[in-house]
C-alpha cells in the first residue's frame, strides 16, 4: 500500500478494498489525513462492509425516528416518504443503515433517488449542526460521473498555521445554527429542502464546538458555511466579520483539493473537520450516480461512536428529548398551536 499526497489530501495505491486488514489500515489512514482517494470500486454491499469494519452505520437522529417511526403523524408522513424514496435505490443491499445514492435519476414514481438536483453545492458537511463524535462518508462513483467534480477543504491544515490569537478564539467559540431554507443549492425541490433541513438543522439555535476533531485527534475546525447563526456570546454582525476573516485563512487553493471524477473511483472523507462541495453543474447528466455511505470509527478508535445527546442552549439533550422538541415544533408548523404529547417519544428511546 503506497500513500501519494494530493494538494491536502492523499491517494492509496495498491490497496485490496477486499482485504479486511488492508481495509483496517485504510480507516486509520482517513483518520489522519481526512480526504482519501482510491483508483477503483467495489460493489455497494463491500462499501458498506468496509465501513462497518470501522465503526457503527450513522443516521441523523430525525431521519432515524421517523424511519423508525418513533414520530408519527401526517406532519411526518411527507418525510418518511421522501425517505423510502432515496433508500430504495440501495434496497439489494441486506443492511443499509446509513447507505443511500447520490443521484438525481428518478423512480418509477417520477420521485428523486437521490438528495440533491444536479446544479452546484455549496461547501457543507454532512449534520453539520450535531455535536456527535468522529463521522465519514465513502463516496464510490457508478455511472455518469464523468466531466464532474467535488472539491475538499480539510480544516485542519489551516487551523494549524492560525495566529496565536485567533487560535485562543476559536477554540473558545460555539457556533449557533439555524435553518435558512437549503442556500446551499439554489435549485432543491421541496421534498429535497425537507431531507437535508432534518439532516442539518432540525431545531433552532442547536450548538457545537468551532473547533473539532477526527477519531486519531487531528484538530481543525468544523466551519459554519451554512445555516449559520452566530457565535455564542457576539452579536450576529460580529459573528459575521469573523466569520469572514476566519474563511479568508482557510479559503486558499493550497488547502483545496478538485476532484475530477470517472466512473469506478472512491472517495473517502472525514465530516467533522472538513467541508465538500460540487462546483460543476450537471443538470443536462441526469444519469450522474453515486453510492454514499457514512459511518462512525469506533471500530478503530474506542470510544468514538455515536453520542446519545445534542447540545442546545448550553447543555446537553438526549435523542429522544430532541426528538420531542422537534415534534412540537413540526406539528406547530403543520398544524398550527395544536398540543403536543411527547410521551410516545420519550418512551420509546
Amino acid at each position: 500500500m503506497e500513500v501519494l499526497a494530493l494538494n491536502n489530501a492523499v491517494e492509496v495505491q495498491d490497496v485490496d478494498l477486499n482485504d479486511d486488514k488492508a481495509c483496517l489500515e485504510l480507516g486509520h489512514i482517513l483518520a489522519d489525513k481526512s480526504v482519501v482517494f482510491v483508483d477503483q470500486s467495489v460493489t455497494e454491499q463491500r462499501l458498506f462492509d468496509i465501513h462497518s469494519l470501522w465503526g457503527a452505520p450513522c443516521k441523523a437522529i430525525l431521519h432515524r425516528y421517523v424511519g423508525e417511526q418513533r414520530l408519527t403523524g401526517r406532519h411526518w408522513r411527507g418525510l418518511l416518504l421522501n425517505l423510502g424514496y432515496i433508500s430504495s435505490a440501495v434496497d439489494h443491499i441486506a443492511e443499509k443503515a446509513g447507505m443511500s445514492r447520490v443521484s438525481y435519476q428518478r423512480n418509477a414514481k417520477g420521485k428523486p433517488t437521490g438528495v440533491f438536483t444536479n446544479g452546484e453545492l455549496d461547501w457543507h458537511s454532512d449534520q453539520q449542526s450535531y455535536h456527535d463524535n468522529h463521522r465519514v462518508v465513502g463516496l464510490m462513483s457508478l455511472w455518469g460521473c464523468e466531466g464532474s467534480q467535488t472539491t475538499f477543504l480539510c480544516t485542519a491544515a489551516p487551523y494549524e498555521t492560525l495566529n496565536q490569537d485567533d487560535v485562543t478564539m476559536v477554540n473558545e467559540l460555539t457556533t449557533v445554527w439555524n435553518w435558512d431554507g437549503g442556500t446551499m443549492s439554489a435549485d432543491l425541490i421541496d421534498s429535497q429542502k425537507e431531507i437535508v433541513r432534518y439532516n442539518m438543522v432540525p431545531y433552532p439555535e442547536m450548538e457545537c464546538a468551532l473547533v473539532d476533531q477526527t477519531a486519531s485527534g487531528v484538530k481543525g475546525l468544523r466551519f459554519p458555511s451554512h445555516c449559520f447563526s452566530h457565535f455564542k456570546g457576539m452579536s450576529r454582525k460580529e459573528s459575521l466579520k469573523y466569520r469572514a476573516h476566519l474563511w479568508d485563512q482557510i479559503n486558499k487553493p493550497e488547502y483545496i483539493y478538485t476532484h475530477n471524477w470517472k466512473d469506478n473511483q472512491t472517495m473517502f472523507m472525514d465530516q467533522n473537520i472538513t467541508l465538500h462541495a460540487r462546483p460543476t453543474n450537471v443538470k443536462d447528466g441526469d444519469s450522474r450516480t453515486l453510492s454514499r455511505m457514512i459511518s462512525y470509527l469506533d471500530k478503530l478508535y474506542p470510544g468514538n461512536g455515536p453520542a446519545d445527546h445534542v447540545l442546545y442552549d448550553g447543555r446537553k439533550v438526549g435523542h429522544a428529548e430532541f426528538a420531542a422538541m422537534v415534534d412540537a415544533q413540526r406539528r406547530k408548523e403543520y398544524f398550527g398551536d395544536a398540543p403536543l404529547n411527547a410521551s410516545k417519544i420519550l418512551e420509546s428511546a
